[in-house]
């Protein structure tokens, strides 16, 4: 199985599995060194990083043999752009170590900012956190491992899965940090990004925003929301969203900050009860993705929500 944070899955067959550690140069040796190994606490569990498709199916032969997996050029022809987890089986059976791939580019002191990068650089490529863009990184490398875990095995576009691995990251990189407001910070950070993702670029599978809110925050209101209404919702704001702001842009296709302003529009109306969107989730979900990209684009959601918008 693999398995993308913001959403690319397919099954990987394979006869045997071999554990092996590697890394690149264009990754600081103790940096990943110490997530490898903060991350063998959930299991067995390999971390890699890598340059580019060649070497990701180098690491692919050495470890599982390209032998063992049915078209691999088909299977592996496009890499998520986020960090990934494989898994395989042999006779039923897990393979011995769960491999996490990071591509180099959103790897620490690659230059890049995972946050920023999985967002597409719409807010820019650096971001303002209420914790630190290596505190989001961690999250998202152990969102991966929860992934390794058996329970998690062959649903490789679980919306339930999804949530639960967010709120597991959540909780286990929690219990490293002493101070509240950072603690409080990263919570912040991670019901952002998955307002933002979940609104404007993810799959089913991810659109998840409401669910980790709901379960970070500890509300109740998540007993009432099944995967089906969740994803309706944000499809429905997904829709709202990019036909508002098609109507109004000077191109063919809105730009990024002309989304920006559509989005501070909606929410606009929606908080003066001159937009109606059909559901209360869709209007929760305006708002709180006004309330996301205010979060960690600050400078750029005042500057765009003070232009016109007509």
């Amino acid at each position: 199985m693999m398995t993308g944070v913001i959403g690319a899955a397919v099954t990987v067959l394979v006869s045997f599995g071999i554990s092996a550690y590697a890394q690149t140069p264009t990754s600081p040796a103790p940096v990943i060194a110490k997530i490898q190994s903060d991350l063998s606490a959930y299991g067995d569990i390999d971390l890699y990083v890598f340059k580019d498709r060649q070497a990701f199916l180098d690491i692919m032969d050495r470890t599982i043999g390209l032998k063992n997996i049915a078209n691999p050029d088909t299977t592996f022809a496009k890499l998520p752009r986020s960090p990934f987890t494989i898994t395989g089986r042999q006779n039923g059976k897990q393979i011995p170590s769960c491999q996490i791939f990071v591509p180099a580019n959103i790897a620490p002191n690659s230059g890049n900012e995972i946050f920023a990068q999985l967002m597409r650089g719409w807010f820019g490529p650096d971001l303002t956190y209420g914790s630190s863009a290596e505190l989001t990184f961690e999250w998202l490398l152990r969102h991966e491992a929860r992934h390794c875990m058996p329970d998690h095995y062959g649903d490789v576009e679980s919306h339930g899965d999804e949530v639960d691995a967010d709120i597991f990251a959540f909780n286990a990189l929690s219990e490293t940090i002493a101070n509240t407001e950072l603690r409080n910070g990263l919570r912040a950070d991670i019901i952002a990004f998955r307002m933002i993702t979940s609104a404007i670029f993810a799959d089913n599978s991810h659109m998840i925003g409401l669910s980790v809110k709901y379960g970070l925050k500890n509300t109740a209101k998540s007993e009432n929301l099944t995967a089906d209404d969740e994803i309706s919702a944000f499809r429905a704001a997904r829709k709202l969203i990019f036909e508002r702001a098609k109507a109004r842009a000077a191109g063919i296709n809105p730009t990024n900050l002309e989304l920006i302003r559509t989005v501070s529009a909606l929410r606009a109306e929606t908080k003066t009860g001159a937009l109606n969107p059909g559901s209360s989730r869709v209007s929760e979900i305006l708002i709180d993705l006004d309330d996301a990209i205010a979060h960690l684009a600050p400078r750029l959601h005042t500057s765009v929500a003070n232009l016109p918008t007509d």
